[in-house]
């Protein structure tokens, strides 16, 4: 069950997860709100859906949904995905007795998560890092499981560079520094452009790239923030792509100079497709970004970061020994069939009968 609809990490993730656990051999179905991304696509994979609105009266009709659907179909676990979705969850359980696996995808505060922590429900923490997070608040380590996000960017084959800087006009002789993620303040591309005015003093050949939908009422103030940089020519913009790991190939390196990461799925990806990352020491990101290995790590300042990118564009060799191991630490810990082996370790621990 997931309470949005949308095209954010929660929403792919439960799309990413619900096709490994059919292709397992187990019975999925999703509740989630329509209409939107997430019920279509799952549709599309041939994934039974329900569409269930979670507001206002919707919370009853989704109750009475699942009780039902949780009685008939003999239902071993329900696995619930954003918080007002563990809230429908945590009433479900206590009314059917069905375990409730609960994920929880970004920093949050709210006293469900501490409330879920009873029985055999179970709390997934996308990284050590919100583990830490809700033991802090109160629930039991005992109750809480930290297993990583996946990408499968890693099986996707190689792009021709020379067709995206092509598609988007770029020249050949650029080495594009790319930064995935929607456009906003918290991502960190307002201190990214303040760094990258005196990487391209040294570099003028750089050119930025920023793959993701522009939050509204943002534009204006990144635009300013372009031009008073005079990077303003040096930029491409793409707006929403499902064509991202073909990006990423065309990318000399890619940043994530986030205010705040839970996780950090924009790194992987990145590493995945052998790039090396320039990271913000924030949240996760110290669990997915290998200082040193497979990128660097900052501080949230401007020139921490330009310096690091001038770096790396600068060291060539240095930076592709990065992007490689970083591909390796991908194949290791952050596959698609790693993350839906641990989920199925998770929902065998609660629904077993034994503590």
């Amino acid at each position: 069950m997931c309470s949005s609809s949308a095209t954010s990490g929660a929403e792919r993730h439960v799309y990413s997860l619900s096709q490994l656990l059919k292709q397992r051999g187990h019975h999925v179905q999703v509740v989630t709100p329509a209409p939107g991304w997430l019920p279509t696509i799952l549709q599309d994979a041939g994934i039974p859906v329900h569409n269930s609105f979670m507001k206002g009266a919707g919370w009853y009709h989704t109750m009475g949904y699942l009780i039902k659907e949780v009685r008939r179909n003999k239902i071993d676990v329900v696995h619930t995905h954003l918080t007002r979705a563990a809230y429908i969850g945590h009433a479900l359980g206590l009314v059917t007795k069905v375990p409730i696996v609960t994920s929880v995808h970004i920093a949050n505060n709210d006293q469900i998560y501490r409330r879920l922590a009873r029985g055999h429900n179970r709390l997934v923490a996308v990284s050590n890092f919100v583990a830490g997070m809700l033991h802090g608040k109160g629930v039991p380590e005992r109750y809480i499981d930290t297993v990583y996000n996946g990408t499968d960017f890693i099986e996707i084959a190689p792009s021709s560079r020379e067709s995206v800087l092509d598609e988007f006009q770029i020249p050949y002789d650029r080495k594009i520094v790319g930064l995935v993620g929607r456009v906003c303040r918290d991502k960190g591309h307002l201190e990214l452009i303040t760094g990258m005015k005196d990487v391209r003093a040294r570099h003028p050949k750089v050119h930025m790239m920023f793959v993701g939908l522009v939050e509204e009422g943002f534009r204006p103030e990144v635009t300013d923030a372009l031009h008073s940089a005079g990077l303003h020519d040096c930029v491409t913009m793409t707006g929403v792509r499902h064509d991202i790991p073909r990006l990423l190939d065309a990318m000399t390196l890619s940043t994530l100079p986030s205010h705040m990461e839970t996780f950090g799925v924009a790194a992987i990806e990145a590493m995945a497709r052998a790039k090396a990352v320039v990271a913000t020491r924030v949240g996760a990101l110290p669990e997915v970004v290998r200082h040193k290995q497979t990128g660097l790590l900052v501080d949230l300042r401007p020139e921490a970061i330009g310096e690091a990118v001038g770096y790396l564009l600068e060291n060539e060799d240095e930076r592709e020994a990065m992007g490689h191991r970083g591909r390796i630490l991908v194949e290791q810990k952050f596959t698609l069939t790693e993350m839906a082996t641990r989920f199925e370790a998770v929902y065998a621990r609660a629904a077993s009968r034994s503590e």
